[in-house]
């Protein structure tokens, strides 16, 4: 599936804070999706993670005259699904312990892994060993690789500086690349 490109959310942001119900429409049907997997890799439960992906949508709408066309209007919107997520992480953290993961696996895209694999170990290997990352690297490896978001938009969802992004997705990869390597060889000395 093609990420809409950075002069769509231009756009986009222009004709939303003009009231353009049809760009803010597209714009939600285009996002929609890739922003609940994102509030659900925080909150692990689909139905408090669409709520937060609807409330995020409801404040943009009713703020649409504050859109700032200079600031990324995509990065805007993962910051603040991203904040909602962990302040309802914070005040309900009881409340949203699931373990549906249904949604997580679905429509993600993954990493590319060679295609000598055809169980589907690797790919499940791969999938583990992106979980176990530390949880800032893990964030801005999900960010730029599964959320199309580059390193100024994840920068500013995070609340670090790129060149601290780009160090977290250096090590990140470093990290996957040393585990793949051990594993290839694990699998060639069977």
């Amino acid at each position: 599936m093609k990420q809409p490109s950075k002069e769509q959310f231009e756009t986009w942001a222009r004709e939303i804070r003009r009231s353009n119900r049809r760009a803010f429409d597209a714009l939600f049907r285009e996002v929609y999706p890739g922003m609940v997997r994102f509030a659900f890799r925080y909150l692990n439960n689909r139905a408090a993670a669409q709520d937060i992906v609807q409330d995020c949508f409801v404040a943009l709408w009713k703020t649409r005259n504050r859109i700032n066309e200079n600031r990324s209007l995509k990065s805007y919107l993962y910051t603040m699904v991203r904040n909602r997520a962990l302040n309802m992480l914070r005040d309900h953290s009881d409340l949203y312990v699931s373990h549906d993961t249904s949604l997580y696996h679905q429509d993600t895209a993954e990493p590319d892994i060679p295609d000598e694999d055809e169980n589907g170990e690797l790919q499940s290997k791969m999938n583990q060993w992106i979980d176990e990352l530390p949880g800032r690297q893990k964030e801005a490896f999900q960010l730029s690789r599964f959320h199309g978001l580059d390193h100024d938009e994840i920068a500013e969802v995070m609340d670090v500086s790129p060149k601290t992004v780009n160090n977290h997705i250096v090590a990140a990869l470093s990290s996957l690349r040393s585990r793949y390597e051990k594993h290839n060889s694990e699998v060639t000395n069977r």
